[in-house]
């Protein structure tokens, strides 16, 4: 498939409708009669005319037709996306003190498009500004009528007039309804105008670093159709399927409504710290709705001293014999990384404790008071140019990434625990682990509660009251949500107890979701998968269930292509390919299989049928490309990058095969492209300053490892917070 048939395929990904943050609309005042003057609105990419921005700001005509749609933004992150949001507004004044008011449009795009419209993003954003809390309104989305790949606020507004019906009228209602649902309206494109973004020179960094990407690792699950490495079951589903499901309309909803019912526009999410504050209190519990359940919890492989068991309950246990588990996680239900959004500010870590069979508590895993985080986190860490963990989000001093400890998309991960065992353990032990969110972390927290509580903060809070709003308190203690949790026994006694959570589903799905797991270990440690695997498949073709059989043995596949037998591999697909038939994910694996061993050839074939089956997939062509350009076939090299680049524009990769296959065609573009793989590659100090930060922080020495591990510690050592979700 060549380039020309990605174009094809990319209208299906303009018609498949995800909105995660995409409309919104709020009576904010009587803003003072401005326009934008069609300047250049960089670092952020927005493209606009001159516009009314005094329009583009009122929306309570639009409440008086839409009165459901309204109450439901005026309680989302969209309506307190500016500076009557504390959050952002302690971390962009940070931004803008130590660079410029100027380079902050690159945030305003997305979080004030009217203060950047306006231009008052270029002057001090005082509490007296009403653009300052207008947020994303109804006409800043509904007026979008391109967008493009780059994120970063990649769109383009429109300034065609609105006309607002005679709700007797049907053409006039028709003309309304065209003109406000602009064909980016419900595509992923429009989300990914902002759930994309990169930093850089422009913002005065000296390195590229790429952000969030909510929408590209959504394009690549199996949530959008990807093609993923191990089978999965679920449906196809956007980001409407996830962030805007139904709820019943009341009458009040005139025009919106269809059979009862309207797409909520909260967009729930994540921000559980603001949505405990809004007084809908559906928002706070559409937003526990979708964090819980969103990961499953597992407890897995065990050693006791030099013995393995595949699962918790068969382990025999001694006195004083050092006990090492595994604590499983795998994100089954969100269609992009876990936790999404800004990966560094989010705080979802894992606590873990065991008991003996009377209860008493021997050994534990969680937050200190102090908020020292001492625990499995899963965050992205960045690192400044002293090699120091960036916790508050200080964009500005941004120099390499670290490591990522989200979760992928129907991907799972392993956290191992360790303890020395008491000399007469009273047996059965429990082992309980769960997984809790917070929306910020302790220490970025404190960072807005003190600067909420200056002059300029107390001002912006009287000026969100004035304005009908709330004022959000930063410094209120955040809800903890919990995501799943798990409980296994051990030791003699252990089959006669329950387990809970995701320790309770059958044998094989646990086992399935361990290898999954463990296949992520250093290649010299990756054989631990194999026993697990070799029992699902027993536990599957005894119960006689194919698909399951299938996954077992694709899974058999990945750990004898990671351990370099690609013979080996592809005789596990074919069976695989036995029990379901063809399917591009054998594909995927035989593509990888072949690859570890330079067998391009063979390689190129099967990603080629991966990025047929996967077009809107940048992974897929990325991998085709760098097959094609191993081969020194330049023309699939570069047809292959310039598909992937359509997707992700400054994917390093992409970008490196494309500016490889134009030099070696000799192609006039050629020192262009050159020049513009260089600016997006990985920082040089890269790998000087994680070893710089594995010397002097444990946590950049743990969490480098592919299944990190942590010792659990007797309580009395253990001076922890009691959280409790709630």
């Amino acid at each position: 498939m060549g380039a020309s048939n990605v174009l094809d395929n990319m209208a299906r990904w303009l018609f498949m409708g995800v909105v995660l943050f995409c409309v919104a609309g709020c009576s904010c005042g009587a803003p003072r009669p401005l326009h934008s003057t069609g300047q250049d609105l960089s670092p952020s990419l927005m493209s606009a005319p001159s516009l009314d921005v005094s329009r583009l700001a009122k929306t309570d005509d639009c409440a008086d037709c839409h009165a459901d749609v309204a109450s439901h933004w005026m309680h989302s992150a969209h309506a307190y996306a500016s500076f009557d949001n504390p959050w952002y507004r302690a971390s962009i004044d940070q931004f803008r003190a130590a660079r410029s008011k100027e380079e902050s449009r690159f945030c305003a795009g997305c979080h004030d498009p009217l203060l950047l419209m306006s231009g008052d993003i270029d002057q001090e954003v005082n509490p007296d500004n009403e653009l300052a809390y207008a947020g994303i309104t109804c006409l800043v989305c509904h007026s979008v009528e391109s967008t493009r790949p780059d994120g970063n606020a990649s769109f383009t507004l429109t300034d065609a007039p609105v006309l607002l019906p005679d709700p007797a009228s049907p053409e006039e209602i028709e003309a309304h309804r065209a003109r406000l649902t602009m064909q980016p309206l419900r595509t992923a494109a429009l989300c990914g105008s902002c759930h994309r973004s990169f930093s850089g020179s422009a913002i005065g960094n000296e390195n590229h670093l790429p952000g969030i990407d909510d929408l590209g690792d959504w394009a690549s699950s199996a949530f959008a159709g990807g093609v993923q490495d191990h089978l999965t079951s679920v449906e196809e589903n956007s980001c409407q399927g996830c962030h805007m499901g139904t709820v019943a309309a009341s009458d009040a909803e005139m025009a919106g409504a269809r059979d009862g019912t309207i797409s909520s526009h909260r967009w729930a999410a994540s921000h559980t710290a603001m949505a405990a504050q809004l007084p809908d209190a559906q928002h706070a519990q559409q937003a526990s709705d979708e964090l819980e359940g969103a990961v499953v919890v597992d407890i897995g492989a065990v050693r006791v001293g030099r013995r393995r068991y595949v699962l918790p309950k068969e382990s025999r246990l001694r006195g004083g014999e050092r006990l090492v588990f595994d604590v499983l996680l795998e994100n089954q239900a969100a269609g992009h990384r876990f936790p999404g959004g800004v990966r560094d500010m989010h705080d979802v870590w894992v606590e873990v404790e065991v008991r003996d069979a009377a209860g008493r508590l021997l050994a534990v895993s969680r937050p200190t008071a102090d908020g020292n985080d001492d625990v499995f986190v899963l965050r992205t860490t960045i690192l400044d140019a002293a090699a120091e963990p960036e916790i508050l989000h200080q964009v500005h001093r941004f120099s390499a990434p670290a490591f990522d400890r989200t979760l992928p998309a129907h991907d799972a991960r392993a956290v191992r625990y360790s303890m020395v065992l008491p000399q007469e353990p009273e047996l059965p032990l429990r082992v309980a682990a769960r997984l809790l969110h917070r929306k910020h972390s302790l220490q970025f927290q404190a960072l807005a509660c003190e600067a909420s509580g200056t002059e300029r903060g107390l001002a912006f809070a009287v000026g969100a009251e004035t304005h009908g709003k709330v004022a959000l308190d930063p410094c209120l203690k955040q809800p903890v949500t919990e995501i799943g949790a798990a409980t296994v026994w051990m030791g003699r006694g252990a089959t006669e107890r329950e387990r809970t959570g995701g320790a309770a589903r059958p044998a094989i799905d646990r086992l399935l979701m361990q290898a999954l797991a463990l296949l992520h270990a250093k290649q010299e440690h990756v054989h631990v998968a194999k026993p697990g695997i070799d029992r699902a498949l027993q536990l599957a073709r005894k119960a006689q269930l194919p698909r399951l059989q299938a996954q077992a043995l694709i899974l058999r596949a990945r750990l004898s292509s990671i351990q370099g037998r690609p013979n080996e591999a592809v005789a596990f697909t074919r069976r695989a390919e036995a029990l379901i038939g063809p399917n591009p994910v054998l594909d995927r694996v035989r593509g990888n299989a072949y690859a570890r061993v330079w067998r391009w050839s063979a390689a190129a074939e099967a990603y080629q049928r991966v990025a047929e089956a996967s077009p809107l997939d940048w992974r897929a062509w990325r991998d085709l490309a760098q097959a094609y350009g191993s081969l020194s076939d330049d023309e699939n090299a570069l047809s292959a990058a310039n598909a992937g680049l359509r997707l992700a524009p400054r994917n390093e990769s992409l970008l490196r095969s494309r500016a490889l296959a134009l030099e070696s065609l000799g192609h006039p573009d050629a020192a262009l492209a050159k020049a513009r793989w260089l600016a997006h590659r990985a920082p040089d100090a890269q790998p000087q300053l994680l070893g710089a930060c594995e010397k002097e922080h444990q946590r950049c020495r743990r969490d480098r490892q592919p299944i990190p591990h942590y010792t659990l510690l007797p309580p009395r050592k253990a001076i922890h917070a009691s959280v409790d979700p709630g």
